[in-house]
This record gives structure tokens, C-alpha cells and sequence, in this order.
């Protein structure tokens, strides 16, 4: 008889809570819950394809997204925090523009900075090499010249 796969209670509740959440927010807040699924789906977007355990770029994403995402619900929140003023916030090219640009620099500076920081590493070894070569000639030249003891 084959055994069944029980999930662990703390394992389940964690999977639905971001969901739980989400659904709170969109009842409770339905025009910051507009402006946030608007000015943060590249963030959802890399959140949900990013495969590595502790979603590195899709942290940068979402922080990068939130950061650019601040006088917005600024503007929202100081404006009666109304679903017409929400709107007129998400169809303005410039705000979803600075968020979504935002958010592709988050994504670029976690795809470029290990590269950049792989090249300035070898080219640092690379140069501890050339020193550790060039003393070493330094110090074969006073072995030889003391006569080799």
C-alpha cells in the first residue's frame, strides 16, 4: 500500500498566506491595489519565473519596483486615496515608465554585477600573479648572485 504525502501544516499555511494577503488588500484598498498591480507586474512577473531558492533577482526586482513606487502611492494616499485619483495615476506613461524602469535596473544589476565583479576578481589574482612572479625572479637573481647558498 502506498503511502500518502502529507503536507506539513506550517508548509500549507505559508503557501497561502501571500495569497490571504493579497486578497485583504484588494477588499480593503481597492485603488492602491490597482496602482500596485500596475506599477509592480514586472516585479509579480520575475517573482514568479525566478527558479533560484532565494529568489535573489526577484528581490532586487520587487525592492527596486517599491522604491520607484513611493510618490505614487504618496500622491495616491495625500489625494483621498480615490479609485478615480488611482487611475489617473496608472494610465500617466510617466509614473509606469520610472516604476517599470526602475525595476529593469533592479533586474540588470543582478544579471551585470556578478559578471563585473567575476572580471574585477581575476584581473585582481591576475595581478597578485604578475608579483608573485616578479619577486620570485627577484629572488632567484640573489640566489644566484650570492652563489646559490
Amino acid at each position: 500500500m502506498a503511502k500518502s504525502r502529507r503536507v506539513a501544516p506550517a508548509a500549507g499555511r505559508a503557501r497561502w498566506l501571500p495569497v490571504l494577503l493579497a486578497a485583504i488588500g484588494i477588499a480593503l484598498a481597492p485603488p492602491s491595489a490597482a496602482l500596485a498591480s500596475v506599477l509592480l507586474l514586472p516585479a509579480a512577473m520575475v517573482w514568479i519565473a525566478d527558479p533560484s531558492p532565494g529568489r535573489a533577482c526577484a528581490r532586487a526586482v520587487m525592492l527596486f519596483g517599491l522604491a520607484a513606487s513611493c510618490s505614487p502611492f504618496d500622491m495616491l494616499w495625500r489625494s483621498g486615496h480615490r479609485l478615480d485619483t488611482a487611475i489617473t495615476l496608472i494610465t500617466d506613461l510617466r509614473v509606469v515608465s520610472i516604476a517599470w524602469a526602475a525595476q529593469a535596473g533592479g533586474w540588470l544589476l543582478t544579471q551585470l554585477l556578478p559578471l563585473v565583479i567575476g572580471a574585477w576578481l581575476e584581473a585582481d589574482i591576475r595581478l597578485g600573479v604578475t608579483r608573485l612572479e616578479m619577486r620570485k625572479d627577484v629572488l632567484l637573481q640573489e640566489w644566484d648572485s650570492n652563489g646559490g647558498a
